[in-house]
């Protein structure tokens, strides 16, 4: 019998498990199994890993021990999350996004009957005149983050008055609405919006900055920004406005990093936001000074620490602004002065997520105030997903981690900034909160869904 990779959905959704065995090997053999994918041009991830077939000359991966290499142990996906970014690439420090997500994520898996300890060993090989000759089997995996019929609408700030884009479900509806904001990256990214809607949500991929008709910047030394909040009361207004969205469910909102405190304040002061995500995210105003009906709420003062220790090795906000340091912080705005009084709106449903590796927020307190602040105020309904080794870009499951990555537009120059967290510990939190993520809203959002 030929050697075979099989898997049980060649195409599937990214968020979702797939099972991947080997047959017709020689048993009790080794083994190296080596998974690569592009999501640009000039952006190779993978990964290598050794296993060992067993007497029917199989390895199953929902069963097997791998014995090295990127990760070890029985992983089932993780020829999928231990992917990192390739020795090859020319430009360093890369993170993992998959922009076009119209198209799929090409996974190829390749099978040698030569034992491989590393990436760096496998790309020395690729000089070796027998690289080829030590492939037995091969397979290409297509990872979807769009589902088939789903509607793909990009909106203008010129044209509607917002930057983003909307993704509507395929089915008659209605469906409740979700909006999704990231933090310190330009513009918007679509991945989390477009798999939401294969979950049954209208999902709106929001910008709020680094997009035409929105600010270019907003980390300046010099310049303040202003942030007017009736520029997210327009973007619910106009989810809710739409015939495939469930008006009677209010809208759920999701942020990350930068954009929590964005959350927060929605959730305070627009009346029609029913549920909170709050990733890794700061609570209260930062950066910015925040606006709505005429009135102005100022945040901390911040400046720049130019002795920022890991300066090394990259930029870690847990630093480079004092007032990140702990919700205490003599620069800080006590919570419980703070114009964002989120847990007072007792309708409104709350999830707090906090990595306990970032290192690039010191997310734990943040979300231990959090945590703190609705227990005083009695809130029915919240709940509080704290993570050990997870870094600060806590993603849809399955995808690689990202321990440090250039951004650009947060500052005049690119920067590299620190996010944190271990390989292992940091996927399955991503696993493990996705899920939970999307039974919260399910949940709070529409119960005929569950």
């Amino acid at each position: 019998m030929k050697p075979k990779v099989i898997c049980n959905h060649t195409d599937s959704m990214s968020d979702q498990p797939i099972s991947i065995k080997i047959q017709g090997l020689e048993k009790h053999q080794v083994y190296t199994l080596h998974s690569f994918t592009r999501t640009q041009p000039k952006s190779l991830f993978e990964c290598v890993v050794k296993y060992k077939a067993d007497r029917q000359g199989c390895i199953n991966l929902e069963q097997d021990c791998a014995l090295g290499g990127s990760y070890e142990g029985v992983e089932p996906m993780g020829l999928f999350w231990s992917m990192e970014s390739s020795p090859a690439n020319k430009t360093p420090h890369t993170r993992f996004l998959k922009l076009d997500v119209t198209t799929p994520l090409v996974v190829t898996i390749c099978v040698y009957n030569v034992e491989i300890e590393n990436l760096d060993e496998l790309h020395k090989m690729r000089t070796d005149i027998i690289w080829e000759e030590n492939k037995i089997a091969s397979i290409q995996i297509n990872r979807w983050f769009m589902e088939t019929g789903t509607k793909r609408i990009l909106l203008t700030v010129k044209e509607h008055g917002l930057h983003g884009t909307l993704f509507i479900p395929p089915g008659k509806g209605p469906f409740p609405a979700v909006i999704s904001m990231f933090g310190s990256n330009p513009g918007t990214m679509e991945f989390k919006a477009s798999l939401l809607a294969s979950h049954g949500f209208v999902a709106l991929a929001l910008a709020y900055y680094g997009a035409p008709g929105l600010p270019k910047l907003f980390l300046s030394e010099t310049d303040e920004w202003v942030v007017k909040l009736e520029y997210f009361e327009h973007a619910i207004n106009f989810l809710l406005n739409s015939e495939k969205v469930q008006k009677s469910s209010g809208v759920g909102v999701i942020v990350l990093s930068f954009s929590g405190f964005l959350g927060t304040a929605m959730a305070h002061f627009l009346p029609l936001v029913r549920c909170l995500i709050c990733i890794n995210g700061t609570t209260y105003i930062s950066h910015a000074a925040l606006t709505y009906k005429d009135k102005v709420y100022e945040g901390p003062d911040w400046f720049f620490n130019e002795e920022d220790p890991s300066s090394t090795e990259g930029v870690s906000a847990r630093f480079i602004c004092p007032f990140f340091d702990t919700s205490y912080g003599m620069t800080a705005i006590p919570p419980e002065d703070s114009v964002i009084r989120y847990y007072e709106r007792k309708d409104v449903a709350f999830m707090f997520i906090a990595s306990l590796s970032d290192d690039d927020t010191r997310s734990e307190h943040y979300v231990n105030r959090s945590h703190k602040l609705l227990k005083l105020a009695k809130h029915p309904n919240f709940e509080i997903l704290r993570y050990p080794g997870a870094g600060h870009l806590l993603e849809p499951p399955y995808g690689p981690h990202t321990e440090k990555s250039v951004v650009r537009g947060l500052l005049r120059e690119p920067t590299l900034l620190l996010w944190g967290g271990k390989m292992a510990p940091h996927c399955k939190a991503q696993e493990d909160s996705w899920k939970k993520q999307i039974l919260f809203l399910r949940k709070n959002l529409q119960r005929s869904l569950l």
